[in-house]
């Protein structure tokens, strides 16, 4: 069985890949970044709500303080080690944010309009050995969607590549567990409150399952090739990397 986060681990660096399957620890130390991208994972979790509020900035604000006060049961192991000075620290870089999410979040009438069905739902397929979570599942006009929530950096337009690949694996799998078409799909940037739809297309339906493939052959134990621009400087597993590949690894 293949994750869905392997996938984009994969498209991260198939090395990194590699070592993950190995049983290797891909989480290293809980950086002031990681922890404000999880509570900015929490928030967006609410946005739905807030979208529905009277004074959306006042219930984003309670939100962020509920949520410090929640972060560390909800990722028990992840911060185990992360006091209460880090966590304090965190909201307070994000509560500057919250303006200008509360002014973006009223333009995304489609997507805050549909049925909200369930967060993080648990998808698996047999048929594809795949399996995964999105951060939400929606109906809209009575078509199921999937949509992913984003912490990091936005583009300028559209989404990233490794973002509509992860979104079309979700989309493989809700289209297997309901027998259903998915044509479109929602990346959701949590810094910014902007949602910004995808549609599902058959390149990119078409490159997941390749990547499912040499993933496969991953996990048969092949090593594959660094690639040139692998992010190594930010890898925890640059102390092993540097080993000769196997030669099959030359067909990834």
């Amino acid at each position: 069985m293949i994750k869905v986060s392997e996938i984009t681990t994969y498209l991260k660096c198939p090395r990194m890949c590699y070592f993950v399957n190995k049983g290797c620890d891909l989480m290293g130390e809980v950086t002031p970044v990681y922890l404000e991208r999880l509570i900015l994972k929490e928030l967006a979790l609410t946005y739905g709500s807030a979208f529905n509020s009277a004074d959306i900035q006042t219930f984003l604000n309670n939100e962020l303080e509920r949520i410090s006060n929640e972060i560390r049961v909800i990722y028990r192991n992840e911060l185990s080690k992360i006091d209460d000075a880090a966590i304090t620290k965190s909201v307070t870089d994000i509560t500057p944010l919250i303006e200008t999410i509360s002014l973006n979040l009223s333009v995304n009438t489609e997507f805050f309009s549909g049925e909200f069905i369930q967060d993080e739902p648990i998808l698996r397929s047999d048929k594809f050995g795949l399996s995964g979570s999105p951060d939400r599942l929606l109906k809209i006009n009575e078509s199921l969607v999937p949509s992913i929530i984003k912490t990091g950096n936005m583009p300028e337009n559209g989404v990233w590549n490794k973002d509509r690949l992860q979104l079309t694996a979700y989309s493989i799998l809700v289209e297997e567990k309901y027998n259903s078409i998915v044509k479109k799909g929602f990346v959701e940037y949590a810094r910014w409150g902007i949602v910004r739809p995808v549609v599902i297309k058959r390149h990119e339906r078409r490159k997941v399952l390749q990547v499912m493939d040499r993933i496969k052959k991953i996990q048969d134990g092949f090593m594959p090739e660094r690639p040139e621009d692998a992010p190594c400087e930010y890898c925890g597993f640059d102390g092993i990397c540097d080993v000769k590949s196997t030669l099959a690894s030359r067909f990834f």
